[in-house]
């Protein structure tokens, strides 16, 4: 419905957005550069931000951008999983061979790293919802990535979650944890011009050609949203139906109103 009435050849806002076609803003920009120093450094790094900032399909950007050849990456959305499945899990991604026992996981895993590290392969390592991780994984972690007497980081591991996960490791029997972190970055909500812009560049790669939102009604989106982008996108849309259920061909103030109070 929306499509034709407001001439668009494709759904915006759509989750399943080519990460080429992401909208580039300072906060996707300063991560992009944080994640490539910690390509080069190895080692831990976490990513924190709200619900709805864009942290996953930045990584998922992050890792369509390396090369075949010498990367490996992995992505485990462990979450409440208990320490066995973690690693069978990421010994199966790192193609270790079959093990049922903690200890052969170990090793394999590690067996598994250092037979990547011999072709030229660096792991990249990304746990997602990683606020969730219960405490005695980031334990196992830490003495997973303990390579030749601790002298080496061959892969880089990313911690992504809420910013609850910050809390969860400032607790002191995490502090061997925090020790090797190489770098953090929390992911920001985007200010008023950059969420115009997040919305502009959404609706032209869904075909459109001329302003779709009043200046007051896209104020108030910004105001409603946050500025996080998958609220953004949630209003924007349910913004776009109620004015297609009214004919409109231009989305009002009173749209945004109206679409704020059924999405809240």
């Amino acid at each position: 419905m929306i499509e034709a009435r407001f001439g668009l050849s494709s759904r915006p806002f759509d989750k399943a957005i080519a990460t080429r076609d992401l909208y580039s803003w300072p906060g996707l920009q300063e991560l992009e550069a944080r994640l490539e120093m910690a390509k080069q450094a190895r080692g831990i790094m976490l990513l924190t931000g709200e619900p709805g900032t864009g942290k996953t399909v930045a990584l998922r950007r992050f890792v369509d951008s390396l090369n075949a050849e010498h990367y490996h990456p992995v992505y485990l959305p462990l979450a409440t999983v208990t320490v066995l499945d973690a690693y069978l899990q990421l010994n199966r991604a790192l193609g270790g061979q079959q093990a049922r026992g903690k200890s052969q996981l170990f090793r394999e895993i590690q067996q598994g790293v250092a037979q990547l590290a011999a072709q030229g392969k660096q792991p990249v390592v990304i746990l997602d919802e990683a606020d969730l991780m219960r405490s005695p994984l980031f334990d196992e972690l830490r003495i997973l990535l303990n390579f030749e007497m601790d002298s080496k980081d061959p892969l880089l591991m990313i911690l992504a979650g809420q910013p609850q996960m910050l809390a969860k490791l400032a607790l002191r029997i995490h502090l061997p944890f925090r020790q090797r972190v190489a770098m953090r970055y929390r992911m920001p909500a985007m200010d008023e011009k950059h969420t115009k812009g997040y919305v502009e560049h959404q609706l032209r790669l869904a075909g459109r050609k001329h302003k779709l939102f009043t200046d007051e009604a896209m104020l108030q989106l910004f105001v409603q949203s946050g500025g996080v982008p998958r609220a953004i996108g949630n209003l924007a849309l349910t913004a776009m139906y109620n004015a297609a259920a009214r004919n409109n061909d231009i989305i009002e103030l009173d749209d945004l109103l109206a679409a704020a109070k059924e999405v809240a």
